[in-house]
């Protein structure tokens, strides 16, 4: 199967994340996804208009910190359905990221990330 067209999401996500753009986040994740992963020791939980809103919400004099993304997987758990393994960096914390696609009308969207981070 052909991954250019999650790669073009996993770049959409990228671009976002480094950019605090929340419409990246609000194009790149279905309406109905969820973001999860733990945080100070607690489960994090946030549907896609929250997580959107938090990565818009950087402030313009936010401190530049070096870009740092990478595709470590893509694979195919059907033919509507893949997931994705990413690390990024923003600000002073590195990402994995796990990202489950979904294929609906054609177009790929990521429907839920589980995400882990550790501090730089």
């Amino acid at each position: 199967m052909d991954t250019r067209e999650i790669k073009e999401v996993i770049q959409l996500y990228f671009d976002g994340s480094f950019d605090g753009k929340a419409d990246n986040m609000r194009r790149v994740f279905h309406p109905s996804a969820h973001i999860y992963g733990i945080a100070q020791g607690n489960l994090e939980d946030m549907p896609k208009e929250a997580f959107a809103a938090l990565v818009g919400s950087r402030p313009a004099d936010a401190p530049a910190f070096p870009r740092e993304e990478e595709i470590l997987s893509i694979d195919f758990t059907g033919e509507n359905t893949a997931v994705a393994r990413v690390k990024l960096r923003v600000f002073d914390i590195r990402y994995t990221d796990i990202l489950s696609f979904i294929r609906l009308d054609g177009e790929w969207s990521v429907i839920a990330k589980l995400f882990s981070g550790v501090q730089v």
